[in-house]
């Protein structure tokens, strides 16, 4: 095979691979997008997951220019089209790679998992080198996406990997294709070192986001009781806003232990309030909060103690004073 066959054949075929990457973010995105809720999807991925056609130049480059001896040098290149999906923590990986294996979508791709950092590390537990997770997903035959039939054999490249991981990796990308400098002692030292740093890091961040999560789970039951009682009696989505976060934060210590008894009882006997608050979201983003709940919850029963604690501006907080027929200034 020479340039001008694989030039013929690229011509040919990058539609269907476009296509196919097309295919394979739709339905990899449309898992991440449940699995990750209520977190967006668009927060959850650190680099929007754009599929990346390579160039003629590019693939001719690496099937006929780099050393390496394809038994076909054009089918063989299993990342004509690839995905990178970067994550902020190592534990998230795992959740695009459930995507990836999902039994149901098995019947759209084979897959292979051409690299797996964890299993690197096991097997060359001295070595901190380039870490990530590769998956190579084939066609099946009979799919077709936005009125393209596309062939069974088609491959898409998927790199799963943390933000540090693939800072690492776009800043030593170059060193593959310079081999007298990628094997000087000192460049390979430097770049362990960034690797097992970054490693490291990796780790610490993860540490880190479980003792936070621990922290926050007396925080998130209390939103979960407010989120079904504003959904049941004001109605629509309940919002999710970090002002949620910050208001039962600082009114945890002033909450009732019965909270989930005492805020019912409270709601069941002033329904009306529910009308007032489907009133005022039209006008103020933090009456679409469920965290307003705990508002008109403690001016009723404790209301000096919560104006002492509101960490917002006291606007909402008179309007709700008021909704009771209550002063706030008392």
């Amino acid at each position: 095979m020479n340039e001008s066959d694989v030039r013929t054949l690229w011509e040919q075929e990058k539609r269907l691979y476009e296509a196919w990457g097309n295919f394979v973010r739709e339905k990899i995105n449309e898992v991440l997008t449940q699995a990750v809720a209520p977190v967006d999807l668009a927060y959850f991925l650190k680099i929007p997951a754009t599929p990346r056609i390579k160039t003629v130049g590019s693939l001719i480059d690496k099937a006929l220019h780099r050393g390496k001896k394809y038994k076909d040098p054009y089918r063989d290149i299993t990342d004509k089209v690839g995905i990178r999906y970067v994550v902020l923590l190592v534990s998230q990986i795992e959740t695009v790679c459930e995507a990836i294996r999902r039994e149901d979508y098995q019947s759209f791709w084979t897959f292979s998992k051409d690299k797996d950092f964890e299993a690197e590390r096991e097997a060359r537990p001295l070595e901190f080198v380039y870490q990530s997770v590769h998956y190579v997903l084939t066609s099946k035959p009979g799919l077709t996406f936005e009125g393209i039939t596309l062939p069974a054999g088609l491959a898409c490249e998927v790199q799963i990997r943390t933000l540090l991981q693939h800072a690492h990796s776009e800043l030593t990308h170059d060193t593959l294709y310079k081999p007298k400098a990628a094997a000087r002692p000192a460049v390979h030292r430097t770049v362990a070192k960034s690797m097992a740093l970054i490693e490291a890091t990796d780790e610490f961040f993860e540490e880190a986001m479980q003792k936070l999560r621990a922290e926050g789970k007396a925080q998130n039951q209390v939103l979960e009781i407010l989120s079904a009682i504003y959904k049941r009696g004001v109605g629509g989505e309940p919002g999710r806003e970090p002002s949620n976060a910050l208001i039962t934060d600082a009114l945890t210590e002033i909450l009732p232990t019965d909270l989930q008894q005492k805020i019912d009882a409270f709601y069941a006997e002033k329904g009306y309030i529910f009308d007032r608050i489907r009133k005022h979201r039209e006008t103020s983003h933090l009456f679409s909060q469920p965290a307003i709940l705990l508002a008109y919850f403690l001016a009723e029963c404790t209301p000096a103690r919560l104006k002492a604690a509101w960490p917002l501006e006291s606007t909402e907080l008179e309007t709700a004073f008021s909704d009771l027929g209550r002063s706030y200034d008392e």
